[in-house]
């Protein structure tokens, strides 16, 4: 039998049982995956965008793209800056914003439909991740550079990085008046979707999360590990700088963890979390993703009217999920990808809850 962290007390023992308490152990599950798991997120600086293209011939035209600037002030002369590609319906009026960190700055890309997005009136924003800091060591590498491993142990990851870069992108984007600000959506694939949700936990800016295939450190519990499925053990010996140092401290023995993914999940409420999965997909631990949306589900269900997961704790069949509550958990047929599918399934659960 596998025991989880307790998500539903505070560190002293008190039970979660308001809001009010539910926000404050939100903080303490925030504080604990800064220091044992994705370390620091880096405090917010000031952020400018400048515009270096435009066109209205996106989309077959029903929609404007521009390439963006994003840059970073951290004071004393010292700046970066990194660029952000977004589309937006021609039609006028503010649309909600779908915010996809990528691996790719191609522009349309097999991972993102973005005539369907457009099509569903969703503007779109996509930012390349390898744009912010390269998938790899390099501490001193782009963004990474402002931010070095100093000894601490929690020190900011590259996921930390790449989800502080996409919080930076809409500090910008929610200035402009074609973007409903009340409606921003933020998804992610694999690596980058284990980076959505960290994003997410962090800015409650973002309304609407989905984590594609996130699996283990994503969406996938480490104690329900399956054969088959990355672990814990794993993942940090191949992509130790996804994690901060003390990751590796405790990689090894997920048992003695003082954490899990239901909590990271958790972090989310009573905001709107999709979870996808992918029935190929053994290497993500889709049931494991499933297990941990059952997890954390209790967090949203101390808020007023508020639901959680709505859907079986039996595992769901290939093309099953449910995705209308506000933790919603889909499993799409096919293998380790970001497809049209998925997107589908994300508009259609945010205009569940629009």
């Amino acid at each position: 039998m596998r025991f989880f962290p307790e998500l539903m007390k505070l560190n002293d023992g008190t039970p979660v049982d308001t809001p009010q308490k539910m926000e404050l152990r939100k903080k303490e599950i925030l504080e604990i995956f800064q220091k044992y798991a994705y370390g620091d997120m880096p405090a917010p600086v000031p952020v400018t965008g400048k515009i270096l293209e435009e066109t209205g011939r996106c989309c077959s035209g029903t929609a404007v793209y521009y390439k963006i600037e994003i840059t970073c002030d951290f004071g004393n002369g010292r700046h970066f800056s990194y660029p952000v590609q977004l589309i937006v319906p021609e039609k006028a009026g503010k649309k909600p914003l779908l915010l996809c960190v990528n691996f790719d700055d191609a522009i349309p890309h097999e991972y993102i439909p973005s005539e369907e997005v457009v099509d569903n009136a969703f503007a779109l924003a996509v930012l390349y991740f390898k744009d912010v800091t390269n998938d790899d060591p390099d501490f001193t590498d782009k963004l990474a550079a402002f931010y070095p491993r100093t000894g601490s142990g929690h020190d900011p990851a590259k996921i930390s990085l790449w989800a502080w870069s996409a919080s930076r992108a809409l500090d910008y984007l929610l200035t402009r008046d074609d973007i409903d600000e009340g409606h921003v959506g933020v998804i992610g694939h694999s690596r980058l979707g284990k980076t959505a949700l960290w994003c997410a936990a962090n800015d409650i800016r973002f309304r609407y999360v989905c984590s594609n295939d996130s699996g283990c450190m994503g969406a996938a519990y480490a104690r329900s590990w399956v054969e088959g499925a990355e672990s814990t053990a794993s993942i940090a010996k191949v992509f130790p700088y996804w994690f901060c140092e003390n990751f590796q401290a405790v990689a090894n023995d997920p048992a003695a963890m003082p954490f899990d993914q239901h909590m990271l999940l958790a972090a989310i409420a009573p905001r709107y979390l999709l979870v996808n999965s992918a029935s190929k997909d053994a290497w993500a631990g889709p049931a494991s993703e499933q297990d941990a949306c059952v997890g954390a589900s209790p967090a949203w269900q101390v808020y007023e009217r508020k639901t959680g997961y709505q859907g079986k704790s039996t595992y769901y069949d290939a093309n099953e999920g449910n995705i209308k509550g506000e933790l919603g958990y889909y499993k799409r047929y096919g293998v380790h990808f970001l497809g049209r599918k998925d997107w589908l399934n994300f508009m259609e659960f945010i205009n569940n809850h629009y």
